[in-house]
């Protein structure tokens, strides 16, 4: 189930220093203060990609904002398992070949990824080959949220298939950020906003971390329609969802290239 991180708050009976003296008003005091002082849970579950409507599959079409970076596409289907609902997400470079292929699993409370693999080219032979990733912490998306103050966990850990001694673990935090709104084809959509701290851990001989904050928009009705990832100072990939159609027309779009 999806997890959330909470901060636990010590010394509480410090706050009241007439607790011993006066007993049980004070603690029942406390106690009110503390539900009151409670956000409010909201359902942003309608803002995830509509798996529903995946059941024959559909291509989303990401382009880059203002820049010549190169566009990308997602391949979304859903299927239905022992009466588990999977979303398989598989990802496309510029050049139409895959990188990444998920399975994420559809619960109550939220999004949870059940596998997860990355697709490298074999150095000797030039096929590409499919390269699994371990799977540490399983949170994608989370269905129920209050306010920032709420740590959605991500953590996956690989090895370069080329060179097995080097190794790669990604941790994402991400917290919510509260309503926004996004342009899509003309039409104002509504969104929710996230924010994301990301470190990737590089290991080898030696030992590098990578540090990147990044923000996503969730459209309500569409999924993931706009995010930008700050590399460094100089470096920003900044993306937003062009189109949506069906593999038929991804594949146009491939025979289109290779004339």
């Amino acid at each position: 189930m999806l997890k959330t991180s909470f901060q636990k708050i010590d010394g509480i009976f410090l706050k009241c220093p007439l607790l011993f003296k006066i007993g049980l008003p004070c603690l029942t005091i406390l106690f009110l203060y503390s539900c009151q002082s409670q956000p409010a849970k909201q359902n942003i579950r309608d803002y995830y990609y509509p798996v529903s409507d995946f059941m024959d599959g559909k291509v989303y079409e990401y382009q880059a904002v203002n820049d010549s970076l190169a566009p990308f596409y997602w391949y979304f289907r859903t299927t239905i398992s022992r009466g588990d609902t999977i979303l398989t997400s598989e990802y496309f470079d510029h050049d139409f070949v895959i990188q990444q292929l998920t399975n994420e699993e559809i619960v109550k409370n939220g999004v949870i990824l059940n596998d997860f693999y990355l697709y490298e080219t074999d150095s000797l032979t030039g096929k590409q080959l499919q390269n699994p990733v371990r799977v540490e912490v399983d949170n994608v998306y989370p269905f129920e949220v209050t306010d920032s103050t709420g740590l959605f966990l991500y953590k996956v850990f690989w090895k370069d298939y080329n060179h097995p001694n080097q190794k790669y673990r990604l941790i994402k935090n991400r917290h919510y950020m509260g309503a926004a709104t996004y342009s899509y084809k003309g039409k104002t959509v509504d969104c929710v906003r996230f924010f994301n701290k990301e470190l990737l851990e590089i290991e080898e001989v030696g030992f590098q971390e990578l540090n990147y904050n990044s923000v996503e928009l969730y459209a309500k009705g569409i999924g993931l329609i706009y995010f930008r990832k700050e590399i460094d100072n100089n470096v920003v990939q900044e993306y937003e969802l062009a189109d949506i159609y069906d593999m038929v027309d991804l594949e146009k779009k491939f025979q289109a290239s290779m004339e």
